[in-house]
């Protein structure tokens, strides 16, 4: 593999890994939700990714929260037929309480490592509306810090919403100057603690699926 193919893939796990870590709405969404678990419970979620270039990976993502409103998560991607790989670490804070019927704040903070490559920042803005009969929508805002001082706006939009056991959700994230990524996807719970999900999506004409699940603790 060469020099540009290799920080080819690697950019593309740093920003593959920063999104999914924007993303625990819930399995399988990418954008992310302004809540936190309740203070002692947490996750740890695992998926298989296709991405829209073709590249295939596993992903463990535990998460977990010490004290109110503060969620602490950590997870490792890897690549399947490279073995090239990601590590982050992030803090994920509820700014306002949520509401079931309202809107609320958080933000994330993090960084982000892929082999070869230095450790970079990011940071996300959170907002969540529920409705109880409409559902929840998510909206993000954030930044990925590059090196050179280089930083890159990122966001995100989406919608969920419970159909009796199975949860549907619709949407849509990116970055500045890049094709905006649209998915939809399910999850369901087939043990009162574990979760299975699945998610399809298009980014450039090219498709991307993944296949999870989610054990709560």
């Amino acid at each position: 593999m060469n020099r540009y193919s290799l920080h080819r893939k690697a950019f593309f796990f740093l920003l593959a890994f920063v999104c999914s870590f924007e993303a625990q709405a819930g399995r399988p969404l990418t954008v992310d939700d302004a809540n936190v678990n309740d203070v002692g419970e947490g996750q740890v979620e695992g998926w298989w990714t296709r991405s829209p270039n073709g590249t295939r990976s596993w992903t463990v993502a535990p998460a977990y929260a010490p004290i109110k409103n503060v969620e602490l998560g950590a997870g490792i991607s890897r690549e399947q037929k490279t073995g090239l790989q990601s590590v982050n670490v992030q803090a994920k804070f509820r700014i306002t309480e949520s509401q079931e019927k309202g809107c609320n704040l958080g933000a994330v903070v993090g960084t982000a490592r892929t082999d070869g490559e230095a450790s970079k920042a990011y940071v996300n803005g959170l907002f969540t509306c529920n409705h109880p009969s409409l559902g929840s929508l998510h909206t993000n805002l954030g930044a990925l810090d590059f090196p050179k001082s280089q930083r890159i706006g990122t966001w995100g939009l989406a919608w969920e919403r419970a159909y009796g056991e199975v949860t549907a959700h619709v949407e849509v994230y990116g970055q500045r100057q890049e094709t905006p990524t649209w998915a939809t996807g399910l999850r369901m719970n087939i043990l009162p603690k574990l979760q299975i999900d699945a998610s399809v999506g298009r980014q450039s004409g090219q498709n991307l699926l993944t296949l999870g699940t989610k054990w709560m603790f």
